[in-house]
């Protein structure tokens, strides 16, 4: 494989399997007050990776943290930002008796630590934001926190002086409209911070494919729906009001792995089996794969202990009783077929699972009659279910018919002996 081909599949692997960043929106803003060390401390508790904050300033020119340009509904106290001295709104609390707080506070407060943040600078039409950038990369160098911020805004113009300042530190473009997004804002930054409205699978695609970096933000009422969709793109990074939910989900999609697997499959299983908004907490939509059915592979997923095939963007199916053509053509065949127990000894182990290392549920004795019920292969090993359990085909003895193609059927190694004018074929061992 070419060179420039072989890093491109490192890349497309490492996106499909790596997790993706963490950043508490205004800390951990649901248990505590937001813009606070007790909201910050919570976030990076709850597995946050980076904290975001909001930055304005004051009237003498003080960098605040704090999201809304007045401070009345974090303190209820009624004060515009850029028209009060920062020693005022210093003397105003939150809830938790905490006070407004500069960002140089928070730098010297975190300064011994290896907390990360996200700052957004305010840019408010009318509101004087002299320097503000300037001042911001004065503290960044003054307490060494040059690999520990990145920011984000809406301002263009603010991350074009910040590229300037502070080339080294990445910056996100926020957008709530697509007509933001085009190819003269990508010169000045690293990545596009994208409203989770406007996420589609080949938006997150394109701007991968030009070295751009994608963030998710919402209106911070993510459900659990909202998440088994958006788990599914691979995302760079979530700024987020729930960032224990968020570091759940991003490590279950760190730990997952992901290869390309495609092909012609179907359900060798008499059961229809669920399908899933996702790999990582499949919880069953309302869709089945009916029994015998089938459908195309895109995909590939283990996550936690299971493997799952990728139909769609947002649908997976168990691997359990998936087999791939041409071999799910013979399993499909064994379906609803009476067999008996012949195996060494008294009788047969059954299992939980296709693998020996299940465990046992049950033990059938020799010449006990079973119906199999589902198929899986594994390593060329025929497993097959039947009510008590799984266990491999070479414990079982079928009685073939004319409606079974033993020929289709290599993996099973099946010894065709005709009984003598009878349709019938005798009791035949499956399995090696």
């Amino acid at each position: 494989m070419p060179k420039r081909l072989w890093i491109g599949a490192l890349i497309g692997l490492y996106l499909l399997t790596a997790g993706f960043t963490v950043v508490g929106h205004r800390g951990d803003p649901i248990d505590a007050p937001e813009e606070t060390f007790q909201s910050d401390d919570a976030a990076f508790a709850r597995g946050s990776d980076y904290v975001e904050l909001d930055v304005h300033e004051s009237q003498d020119g003080v960098l605040v943290i704090q999201h809304d340009d007045n401070i009345q509904r974090m303190t209820g106290h009624n004060a515009l930002i850029a028209q009060t001295p920062y020693a005022v709104l210093h003397g105003y609390h939150t809830k938790n008796g905490e006070p407004v707080h500069s960002l140089q506070e928070l730098f010297a407060h975190y300064q011994s630590g290896q907390q990360k943040f996200l700052i957004e600078t305010k840019i408010v039409k009318g509101e004087p934001h002299p320097d503000l950038e300037k001042k911001i990369a004065a503290l960044v160098t003054q307490y060494g926190m040059q690999n520990r911020v990145m920011f984000h805004s809406f301002s263009l113009s603010s991350l074009k002086r910040l590229q300037k300042l502070l080339p080294n530190c990445p910056r996100l473009f926020i957008v709530g409209s697509l007509k933001r997004i085009n190819y003269s804002v990508f010169q000045w930054v690293n990545g596009i911070d994208v409203s989770t409205d406007l996420l589609t699978k080949p938006l997150v695609s394109s701007l991968h494919a030009i070295g751009q970096k994608v963030f998710a933000w919402d209106e911070m009422t993510e459900t659990p729906a909202k998440w088994q969709w958006l788990v599914n793109l691979n995302i760079d990074g979530v700024v987020t009001n729930y960032p224990a939910i968020a570091h759940q989900y991003a490590t279950l999609k760190a730990e997952a792995t992901t290869v390309n697997r495609s092909g012609l499959a179907s359900n060798s299983s008499l059961t229809s089996l669920p399908i899933y908004q996702n790999p990582y907490t499949p919880t069953p939509t309302q869709r089945t794969i009916a029994p015998v059915a089938t459908f195309d592979v895109l995909k590939e997923v283990k996550s936690g202990g299971q493997t799952f095939y990728q139909l769609s963007q947002n649908q997976f199916v168990a691997a359990l009783t998936v087999n791939f053509a041409p071999t799910a053509g013979w399993a499909n065949q064994l379906l609803g077929q009476t067999a008996w127990i012949h195996h060494q000894g008294l009788g047969a182990a059954l299992h939980p699972l296709p693998q020996t290392s299940s465990g046992q549920c049950a033990l059938l004795a020799n010449n006990t009659p079973v119906t199999i019920d589902a198929v899986h292969l594994t390593g060329g090993t025929p497993w097959l279910h039947v009510a008590q359990g799984w266990l491999k085909a070479s414990a079982l003895q079928l009685r073939l018919t004319p409606t079974l193609d033993a020929p289709a059927m290599p993996h099973l190694q099946v010894a065709l002996r005709l009984t003598p004018n009878s349709s019938l074929l005798t009791p035949t061992r499956l399995g090696a």
